[in-house]
C-alpha cells in the first residue's frame, strides 16, 4: 500500500512536470511568435517612422517579387495586389498603420494558414527572411528603380 501510494504520487508529480514543461514551450513559442511579427514590422518600415506605409508594403513585396520571378516582374500587378490587400486589412484610406494594427493583421494571416504557434513560427522565420532578401534587393543594381531612391538610402546596404 505505501509503495502503491509513492507511485502514483511520483506519477501524478511527473505529469504535473510534463504539463508544465509543455505549457512552458508553449509560452516560449508565443513569445518567439510575437517576436517575429515585431521584426517582419520593422523590417517592412523601410523609412524607419515606426509606422507601415502603404508604399513601403508595395515597395518591399515588388523586391520580393522580383527575387522570385526575376527583373521582368509584373510591378504594376504587385503594386496592386499589395495596395488592396493594404486598404482592405489595414487601412481602407491607405493611411500609415501602428504595430498593433499590423500585428493583428499577420495574427489573422497565422491563425488562418495553421493555429499551431510551431508552425507560424516556422512561418514568421521564412516571412522575415524574405523581407531581408528585399530590402538587400533594394542596393541590387538588377533591381533597382528610380522609384526605390527615397528608400534606398534608409536601408542599410549589407555589400556592395
Amino acid at each position: 500500500p505505501a509503495s502503491r501510494r509513492r507511485s502514483r504520487t511520483a506519477s501524478a508529480s511527473g505529469a504535473a512536470a510534463g504539463a508544465a514543461a509543455l505549457q512552458q514551450r508553449r509560452a516560449q513559442q508565443a513569445l518567439r511568435v510575437d517576436q517575429l511579427v515585431e521584426e517582419l514590422f520593422r523590417l517592412h518600415d523601410l523609412n524607419h517612422n515606426g509606422v507601415l506605409e502603404e508604399e513601403e508594403l508595395i515597395k518591399l513585396n515588388e523586391k520580393i517579387a522580383q527575387l522570385h520571378y526575376g527583373a521582368d516582374t509584373d510591378k504594376r500587378a504587385v503594386r496592386e495586389k499589395f495596395r488592396n490587400l493594404f486598404r482592405t486589412e489595414l487601412d481602407p484610406n491607405g493611411q500609415p498603420v501602428p504595430f498593433s494594427r499590423f500585428r493583428g493583421y499577420m495574427t489573422r494571416v497565422l491563425d488562418g494558414i495553421d493555429r499551431s504557434k510551431a508552425a507560424q513560427e516556422l512561418i514568421l522565420e521564412q516571412f522575415v527572411e524574405e523581407a531581408k532578401s528585399g530590402r538587400l534587393a533594394f542596393h541590387c543594381q538588377s533591381f533597382q528603380s528610380t522609384s526605390d531612391e527615397p528608400f534606398r538610402s534608409k536601408i542599410e546596404p549589407l555589400y556592395s
